[in-house]
């Protein structure tokens, strides 16, 4: 199909209501989780060297892909729903009650009833919706599900499966209640439609998007890694509002302004890094400067390894003690802007420092104490 009609079919769908799945359905926290893995997704993307996609939010579904801005050929539409313990119950997903391993000789029919409200049900009647564009559904979600597969097993020890895979009456009952969607229609295609389970944990996050970050970082610009974390959190404030645009929209264009991250915008944030102070150059710089006007060499190699392991837990979000001294050293600069001599200066915060964190050892505190001089020099704000 021509990406032109894929754009003008995907258009029609995400302005019929039916389709989207508004305001994430588990609150503020089951937003930022939708958030969190659709930059995660997006970072993923990147790492594969996908050519294109855009990541659409509120459009079909909670998040939508495609492969292409211009001219799509091809879609994915996401389910993403946090859950803080425990596993998807069969209801939930399915809206049918599970069978059973031993089934009377005259059954009662499945109650379908609550089929198209259902978590599966949803994504199903999403993908019927398009007749041209090729569309596979995901269901996301930090826990999994104990479903058994036809080839043995459950899907709770697998992070990913369709539903084609499991066991031979789950299939027989899902695929007759989505029939009971789409009357006369063609047999439900359940290899379009997968399990996924995410290894997000509600608590921290952030913690794996910044993990794959910090890997594209690494490999494309070394010298910003430090900035995973950073780079995560803005792309959290980038796609926050595309999530609360919801009024119809009379174009694929606008669609894509109002609701749309295209890879060109994740390019572009990646690109901004560039233009941000080499914060590792800076602080071989005052490094430098250090052993210049006299510190021993033993305590220069000290604050480097400190340094790191400093930088370490700051990309892994920090403790309530790293953050006091973070926000110490910030109000001490402030109060004290940095001086041609550095030494002097650097020495003079330290004293401060030991009398609020006296546990710390001296290169632990110099390393912080640095590192937030050169972030004030960066960014003053």
């Amino acid at each position: 199909m021509s990406g032109a009609n894929g754009m003008a079919e995907f258009l029609s769908v995400a302005n019929n209501p039916k389709y989207s799945e508004s305001g994430g359905g588990h609150g503020a926290k089951g937003v930022d989780f939708s958030r969190i893995w659709a930059v995660f997704r997006m970072i993923e993307l990147e790492k594969a060297n996908e050519p294109d996609f855009l990541i659409l939010f509120e459009s079909v579904q909670d998040v939508a892909e495609l492969d292409s801005v211009t001219a799509p050929t091809r879609a994915k539409v996401y389910q993403v729903k946090k859950k803080d313990s425990g596993t998807w119950t069969w209801s939930v997903l399915t809206g049918t009650v599970e069978p059973k391993a031993a089934p009377s000789k005259s059954p009662k029919p499945p109650d379908l009833k609550k089929v198209s409200e259902s978590v599966l049900g949803k994504l199903h009647l999403s993908l019927n919706a398009f007749t041209a564009l090729p569309v596979q559904g995901v269901f996301i979600s930090n826990q999994g599900c104990d479903f058994p597969l036809e080839a043995g097993g459950s899907t709770a020890t697998t992070m990913s499966c369709s539903l084609a895979d499991l066991a031979a009456d789950r299939v027989k009952l899902l695929t007759d209640s989505f029939g009971s969607l789409s009357p006369g229609g063609p047999p439900p295609d359940l290899t379009r439609v997968k399990l996924q389970k995410v290894a997000i944990h509600p608590d921290n996050l952030n913690a794996p998007a910044i993990e794959a970050a910090l890997d594209l970082l690494n490999e494309r610009s070394p010298e910003h890694a430090g900035q995973a974390k950073a780079f995560v959190e803005s792309l959290v404030m980038k796609v926050s509002p595309l999530t609360r645009r919801t009024d119809t929209c009379l174009s694929f264009v606008e669609l894509v302004k109002e609701r749309g991250f295209s890879r060109g915008s994740f390019t572009a944030a990646l690109a901004a890094l560039e233009t941000v102070p080499d914060r590792n150059a800076l602080f071989n710089d005052w490094m430098t400067q250090l052993q210049l006007e006299g510190v021993d060499i033993i305590t220069i190699t000290s604050v480097r390894v400190a340094a790191t392991r400093a930088q370490q837990d700051r990309l892994i979000g920090g403790t309530t003690v790293s953050k006091a001294i973070d926000d110490f050293s910030d109000a001490w600069i402030a109060s004290n802007p940095p001086t041609s001599k550095l030494r002097p200066y650097v020495e003079a915060a330290l004293t401060e420092l030991k009398v609020q964190f006296s546990a710390h050892r001296d290169y632990d505190l110099i390393a912080r104490f640095v590192m937030r001089a050169i972030t004030k020099c960066v960014d003053p704000n």
